[in-house]
């Protein structure tokens, strides 16, 4: 019996297949409509990707067995986006996973995304015909990755549940657990002077302003000894260095994210950011793919 294949929809820079990778699958390449995103793929994965509007990808049904896995861009349900819209255009994006795996017929899939999932896409993943779905609110603290960030996951089959559960022997791992692994730090954000003048202020995760105005809005800052909050777009967000008046690296966002400090996103710091703060957790992918394995392929 062979391991399954894995198929990447809305792959990013695929660190969800770099998991997979990690526990002994094999990619079958990784679909996305961002350059950047297309090429990180490539670069370090050794598998094909393809820059391709996935509302318009029709792939067929393979000869041999494969695993889908992704999770579209979650803007239009996330909370950090005060105009939620759960019609909009990357909402609609759940419903072109549902087909494709339709389409393709999987041993299995896997869906990845925000923990304020609307529930018409939750009810249009447990209603793909043929396989039994499993939701899991997983965070990623629990997977020895160095924050706190929950997220849904759901788990489709074709023969049986499958429940994800955290390793019992999990440490939980700090921002200086982190950090203290970086060997070489950049990609940091220029401020000016007023907004370093703005960050003397906030002084731990549980400050308040007291001031009416919105400038402090999503501003935090890290604690040493404690997990990091949900790493976002270090771009837009302000997450700030435990004493330093700074928001975090681009290096220090890859380590929150248990992102390899060699797997390095292509295109501008802006790509970058983003891409990393789209990412699913390796560690985290990797128990997922070891959740998905039957009792057979893991004796392999």
């Amino acid at each position: 019996m062979n391991t399954p294949r894995v198929l990447d929809i809305f792959c990013g820079g695929g660190y969800l297949s770099y998991g997979f990778q990690m526990a002994g699958y094999d990619l079958d390449g990784g679909f996305d409509n961002w350059d950047a995103a297309v090429k990180t793929y490539e670069k370090y994965l050794g598998a094909q990707a393809h820059l391709v509007d996935v509302a318009l990808f029709y792939p067929g049904k393979k000869d041999y067995e494969v695993i889908i896995v992704g999770g579209p861009p979650c803007d239009d349900f996330s909370l950090v986006n005060t105009r939620r819209n759960i019609y909009g255009k990357r909402a609609q994006l759940v419903l072109d996973f549902c087909r494709i795996v339709n389409d393709v017929k999987p041993e299995a899939f896997v869906f990845e995304n925000v923990i304020h999932l609307s529930q018409w896409a939750e009810v249009a993943l447990f209603e793909i015909p043929g396989y039994k779905v499993t939701k899991e609110i997983a965070d990623s603290v629990d997977y020895e990755v160095p924050q706190s960030r929950k997220r849904k996951i759901f788990i489709g089959s074709k023969d049986r549940h499958i429940k994800l559960t955290p390793p019992l022997e999990a440490k939980i791992l700090t921002v200086r657990d982190a950090f203290v692994s970086i060997e070489t730090n950049w990609g940091f954000t220029k401020h000016r002077p007023e907004t370093i003048e703005k960050f003397k202020n906030v002084r731990s995760p549980s400050w308040i302003s007291k001031e009416t105005t919105s400038d402090y809005q999503g501003t935090v800052r890290l604690v040493w000894d404690k997990p990091s909050v949900a790493i976002t777009n270090i771009k837009k967000a302000q997450i700030l260095h435990p004493e330093e008046n700074r928001i975090i690296s681009i290096a220090e966002a890859m380590a929150l994210q248990g992102i390899p400090s060699w797997y390095i996103p292509e295109g501008p710091d802006t790509d970058k950011a983003k891409m990393i703060a789209n990412a699913v957790p390796p560690k985290l992918a990797y128990r997922i793919a070891e959740a998905i394995k039957t009792p057979f392929q893991r004796t392999l």
